[in-house]
């Protein structure tokens, strides 16, 4: 690590009201909520560090990436039309990028990523053209922004980008990013050129049906493997069984896998990879367990209520889930029981934001 890396940590623990020996003691978890509240958590005390407001959230905090530093957090607000960078610190708002015009009605459908030295932020725009009489469909675009741009940031190029995205996900050299939709394609972060594309809607996998998923939570730490679940018809005794599968995508390797776990029961949303990738946990009605490696159930416990996402500690023993409601679950990642419960001030509504962890430093 840097000096200037650590500087910024001891600076981010001191400003968010603790000691930098106690930021040191566990990780710092980000999630959003209605109406326009960023929260920063200390994980190891259960506490909020800090509430702080977005202005012009105007009812919605979606996706949330943290920079590459941990110093700033980007979160598509604005009923998907904006992003903003929020200083973690001071509170402060040090980015902004309204797509939309008295033209055009320009949606990210929760779709962005940073570039690994947190220089530059593509979204996946959805375009409308507002015409006097009628609304006209247009393109959809991969728009690149200088995150140094301050709160008025103009794209400093664009792209043509596929239909049906609803995820960016960089590679850790930062030439070029995944869009993750009906299929996994590649582009250069340069000038958009497509560089591949595999199968997911249209994979080709024996036995099975097209599958489907619903990927909103860009969760890759701390293993930077995305994982989630997705959903098929698979041969069992001779006959089509809905089946639950793990997907798993290696940013670094690009390696892409699919394994088939379980009849499709009870794990629908989001999932995160253990630090040292034998487990992956996930979480709807239930918390559950996977063995990777086995390829089978290894622990399910019921929770009192439906979490949208989940991650992980950086050291692998305590699992997290939010989302959904209004409130932080704490969980053993050996035997799921549950450790704790932080609720959000007001119980407010975190919906789809995302829950991202900060490393200690």
């Amino acid at each position: 690590m840097t000096s200037l890396c650590r500087l910024a940590a001891l600076a981010l623990a001191a400003v968010l009201g603790g000691a930098a020996t106690a930021a040191a003691a566990g990780d710092l978890i980000l999630t959003g909520a209605k109406p326009d509240k960023l929260y920063v958590i200390d994980a190891a005390s259960r506490t909020i560090r800090r509430e702080l407001r977005i202005p012009g959230a105007n009812g919605l905090v979606g996706s949330i990436v943290p920079s590459p530093d941990g110093r700033i957090a980007y979160a598509v607000i604005n009923r998907m039309e904006s992003i903003v960078g929020v200083d973690l610190a001071s509170g402060k708002i040090v980015f902004r990028a309204d797509f939309s015009s008295p033209t055009e009605r320009v949606k990210d459908f929760f779709a962005f990523a940073l570039t690994p030295d947190g220089k530059e932020l593509v979204a996946y725009l959805v375009p409308v053209r507002l015409l006097p009489s009628e609304y006209q469909v247009e393109q959809p675009r991969f728009e690149v922004f200088r995150t140094n741009a301050g709160l008025k940031a103009r794209p400093v190029r664009h792209f043509e980008a596929p239909r049906r995205v609803h995820m960016l996900l960089m590679r850790p050299d930062g030439q070029s990013f995944y869009a993750l939709g009906f299929d996994l394609y590649e582009y250069a972060m340069k000038d958009g050129k497509l560089l591949g594309t595999r199968g997911i809607q249209n994979w080709q996998l024996p036995g099975h049906s097209q599958p489907d998923l619903l990927a909103f939570w860009p969760v890759t730490e701390p293993t930077g493997v995305f994982t989630s679940p997705l959903y098929a018809e698979a041969p069992q005794d001779g006959k089509p069984v809905p089946t639950t599968a793990l997907m798993s995508l290696d940013l670094k390797s690009g390696a892409l896998d699919y394994r088939d776990f379980e009849p499709l029961s009870a794990l629908i949303f989001s999932t995160v990879l253990s630090p040292d990738r034998k487990y992956a946990y996930g979480v709807y009605s239930t918390l559950t367990k996977v063995d990777v490696e086995g390829r089978k159930l290894a622990a399910r416990v019921p929770l009192d209520h439906t979490y949208y996402a989940v991650n992980v500690s950086t050291d692998g023993r305590e699992i997290y889930t939010g989302g959904a409601m209004c409130d932080v679950g704490f969980y053993d990642a050996v035997t799921l029981e549950r450790r704790g419960n932080l609720k959000l001030p007001g119980c407010a509504d975190q919906a789809l934001a995302s829950l991202r962890v900060i490393a200690a430093r």
